[in-house]
């Protein structure tokens, strides 16, 4: 099924830090300690979405009425897509690439010359993810996550990548 993607409207906010908390505990398991994935985690996106970032360009996946996904932009120079998100029941079914082309096309509509973002780097699976849709990679930095240390990867898109892949809805 294809889902509804749409601008997100802060009755949302509850199910994007269910959405949120639900991914990072499917996604970063590997990376961090078991008990920082627990009731903290749940805490922490509830206080995270708790406040409407109205400055950030958010686009959600619906199915059946339900939010199943979330991209979230910090807008700036250029802007930082500094969460995509899908509930790990429905991944692999194309939503986490239809999120991806919405904020893209949100981004072309603002005159955006390109996205940012970083990925774990061991993470393979959302570095190939990175990679198909057209994002470079840079060189790798540490960084914490939960507290923890990491090392990330910083991908980045330019502007020709960002128009091709939003004109791809």
């Amino acid at each position: 099924m294809t889902p509804l993607i749409r601008a997100a409207r802060p009755p949302d906010a509850a199910a994007l830090a269910a959405v949120h908390a639900a991914s990072w505990r499917a996604s970063y398991g590997p990376f961090v300690p078991a008990e920082a994935l627990g009731a903290p985690l749940d805490a922490n996106m509830r206080a995270r979405w708790g406040t409407w970032p109205a400055d950030r360009l958010i686009r959600v996946a619906e199915q059946d009425g339900d939010i199943v996904g979330f991209g979230a932009v910090e807008r700036g120079a250029p802007p930082l897509l500094d969460n995509l998100h899908v509930s790990p029941a429905v991944r692999s079914g194309g939503i986490g690439g239809a999120l991806f082309r919405a904020i893209c096309a949100g981004l072309t509509a603002e005159a955006s010359a390109e996205l940012r973002l970083i990925v774990i780097e061991a993470n393979p699976a959302a570095r190939r993810f990175y990679q198909r849709l057209g994002g470079v990679e840079g060189a790798p930095v540490e960084d914490t996550l939960l507290g923890n240390p990491v090392r990330m990867v910083p991908v980045r898109f330019s502007g020709a990548v960002l128009c091709a892949l939003s004109q791809e809805l």
